[in-house]
């Protein structure tokens, strides 16, 4: 069987899948290697999580020309709670205003403290947040008095914001240490969609959907596959989805209905079901 995982994040899409569990029949070095390539899969897709998961978020709450994409800097170097008080302050200032114009202040926060050419660079931080037309230059420089701003409309280079995502991800943080923060108001991507596939079944492009990247590992023990695309026909694309999901519940009740039978045949149908509040 292979594993299957879809997600969708804005006009991003996302579907990851790969060989798990072993087949019958297969002598110790087969399922070394079929092992060899599930771990290989599983590797990749962790490594890429970290990208992915802020380029759904971005995809999904902000929209290119529309919003922001701000750098504020400081005069001197700051501690550690020197800055957190002053971020608090300029979020605190920037809701206000938006509250004035009856918007929403959104955002996505990324801290940097790394080297540039060579030389010690300011603590400082890139923000992408909504933006309100006409003052927004004047509305942040207000809200930021303690260094340098920088305000630039926020522009979608490649698809789904994987340059800006990469840019903001490039230093890395240490463990106890977030990569970004954000708002609490951001809109969440959907839940995953998870399914099994036979062990023949190829990943396909869905409609709706155009590639952006794919790649794959084939042997005669296992496989994976990982697709990025880009949602350009989203009418095409819900049709999709809404079957697969639909598919998704119909396999789910049939597992457990015969999850139930078997239960049933050793005496123990009904507990069973209690427990899954049937």
């Amino acid at each position: 069987m292979q594993c299957r995982k879809e997600e969708v994040g804005g006009k991003l899409y996302l579907a990851y899948q790969y060989s798990y569990g072993v087949i019958r029949r297969q002598n110790p070095r087969e399922r070394a290697e079929r092992r060899k390539v599930t771990s290989e899969a599983k590797r990749k897709i962790n490594a890429l999580n970290r990208r992915f998961e802020l380029m759904k978020l971005v995809s999904v709450n902000f929209t290119p020309g529309r919003d922001l994409f701000v750098e504020l800097g400081w005069d001197h170097e700051p501690d550690e709670k020197e800055d957190a008080q002053a971020l608090k302050s300029f979020h605190r200032r920037m809701r206000r205003a938006f509250q004035k114009a009856g918007r929403e202040y959104k955002y996505i926060l990324v801290t940097e403290t790394h080297k540039r050419d060579g030389s010690d660079t300011r603590l400082h931080h890139h923000v992408i947040m909504t933006g309100l037309t006409g003052r927004d230059l004047a509305l942040v420089a207000e809200a930021w008095p303690y260094g340098s701003v920088d305000v630039r409309s926020l522009r979608e280079l490649t698809d789904n914001f994987e340059d800006t995502c990469k840019y903001l991800l490039k230093e890395r943080k240490p463990k106890n240490k977030r990569s970004y923060n954000t708002s609490s108001n951001l809109k969440r991507p959907p839940e995953p969609l998870k399914r099994r596939v036979a062990e023949s079944a190829d990943l396909m492009v869905p409609p709706g959907v155009k590639l952006v990247n794919r790649d794959r590992r084939d042997t005669d023990c296992g496989r994976y596959q990982i697709l990025v695309g880009k949602i350009i026909d989203q009418k095409a694309f819900a049709c999709y989805w809404d079957k697969a999901q639909h598919d998704r519940r119909r396999v789910m009740e049939q597992e457990h209905w015969a999850k139930y039978a078997r239960q049933k045949k050793r005496g123990a149908g009904r507990p069973y079901l209690a427990r899954n509040g049937v």
